[in-house]
């Protein structure tokens, strides 16, 4: 959901500063702060909101780390990759994101993306052990060698999302896929942390995604203002990150990532062993083992350890440290832009996602459209269906356009964020999908029948 005004480029969001990365909010805003100067980080929604969001922005920086303040030019890579599937092209495409580092990825072209721009999805992969975004578009399972789970799991996302008429773009993580690099081994991010060592793994991650916009938005057969982005599991808590800090993305689906910053262990900001951060490197070190992974994924994993947030191990390692933010600011931080939040019924319980719920509602709930910030009237506007509302309203009802858009005005953008839940295990079954689909094709507005 993005205001009438052309959005601003990479590089013009750069040169404003870091805090103007996050989200965009203090990109386009006109730049007063007299009516909530100290507005406090728990308080204020509707009018007082955009100096309320700065200050979560600024405290989510501080545990992401600085974004880089070099844009190189894409430098595309797209070739065409035959297969079996019907309907669509196949691409495999890369793109530079730093200087020195290249995203990998799937690029899948419904045929019917052949008339008209039509909307793309960005689609980042759960955890696998070197299958990356194979696994997304149903090519392999967790490793290369395993093949690809059953269908109605669910984690070919990238695929499913193309045969309902998606353009999806399926992107390697850091550490894995294409992006191990040679002698290393999958998901050990000290390589990362060697040439970053303030910066962050998810903090990466949503800078390749942002790369990933650049990308689609080069191409003819995207619509410019229609990106989305999914995920599963690491994949779906990646997506809010994504969705929060790049201000492109439209709409957006988690599925079955963690919605709570647990410090009880150390999963977010894991130390090395001995605390060693050199790299593990093939013919120099040993393979080494985790006998739970084990249990769990039947095979030897000899990897890691995956680093999500280096800045966040003090918050680990003193618990009386109250958390600056949690997964709800983040997800306050995609507001009015529509998010639905996807989860089994037991990671919703896990993850305390219902205390946080109705925190993030309320800012949905209160919006009011202010300069600088996604507008939710002119969205409604601009989705498929608005000439139908118009019509029916104001031949059945005598209620025309300008009655609808004061009382729209009124009603915020609480039908903007949405959750739902399913029984069973961590994956993306039919009924999940199902809603994920709905979910893109109302606000990226590709069909409503």
């Amino acid at each position: 959901m993005i205001d009438s005004s052309p959005p601003p480029s990479r590089r013009e969001i750069l040169g404003l500063g870091i805090p103007a990365i996050a989200g965009g909010a203090a990109v386009r805003i006109g730049g007063s702060d007299s009516h909530a100067a100290e507005a406090k980080l728990e308080g204020g929604v509707g009018a007082s909101w955009p100096v309320r969001r700065r200050k979560i922005e600024r405290k989510w920086l501080e545990i992401l780390g600085d974004f880089p303040t070099e844009i190189p030019d894409l430098k595309v890579e797209m070739k065409e990759a035959p297969w079996d599937e019907e309907g669509i092209t196949r691409y495999h495409v890369s793109y530079q994101s730093e200087s020195d580092d290249r995203v990998t990825a799937w690029l899948l072209v419904p045929d019917a993306a052949g008339g008209k721009p039509t909307p793309a999805i960005i689609c980042i992969h759960s955890t696998t052990w070197g299958s990356g975004k194979d696994q997304v578009i149903g090519l392999s399972g967790k490793r290369p060698v395993d093949p690809a789970p059953d269908p109605q799991i669910g984690v070919d996302y990238g695929l499913t999302h193309a045969r309902h008429g998606f353009i999806t773009l399926s992107i390697d993580v850091i550490t894995d896929g294409e992006r191990i690099e040679p002698k290393r081994r999958v998901m050990d991010t000290r390589v990362f942390y060697k040439k970053h060592p303030e910066w962050s793994v998810i903090g990466k991650t949503i800078w390749d995604c942002s790369r990933g916009v650049d990308f689609l938005q080069s191409l003819d057969f995207v619509d410019y203002d229609q990106i989305g982005v999914t995920g599963l599991s690491l994949g779906g808590h990646m997506a809010i990150f994504v969705a929060a800090f790049e201000p492109r993305i439209s709409a957006t689906v988690a599925n079955g990532g963690v919605l709570d910053m647990h410090r009880h262990t150390d999963a977010f900001s894991r130390v090395p062993k001995d605390n060693n951060w050199e790299p593990w490197e093939e013919g120099v070190d040993e393979p080494t083992n985790s006998a739970k992974l084990e249990k769990r994924f039947g095979f030897k994993t000899n990897s890691g350890p995956f680093i999500y947030l280096k800045n966040f191990r003090k918050y680990v390692d003193d618990q009386s440290l109250p958390l600056p933010v949690n997964i709800d600011d983040l997800m306050m931080l995609v507001a009015p832009r529509p998010m639905l939040v996807i989860s089994t019924e037991q990671e919703f319980y896990r993850h305390k996602f219902f205390e946080k719920a109705p925190k993030v509602l309320d800012v949905y709930i209160n919006w009011q459209d202010v300069d600088g910030l996604p507008s939710v009237l002119t969205a409604r506007k601009e989705r498929l269906g608005w000439d139908d509302t118009v019509a029916y309203y104001d031949s059945n009802h005598n209620i025309g356009e300008e009655k609808l858009t004061r009382q729209f005005g009124g009603f915020g953008a609480g039908d903007c964020f949405s959750w739902f839940s399913f029984p069973g295990r961590h994956g993306l079954p039919g009924v999940a999908r199902r809603m994920s689909f709905a979910w893109f094709d109302r606000w990226l507005g590709r069909t409503l029948y």
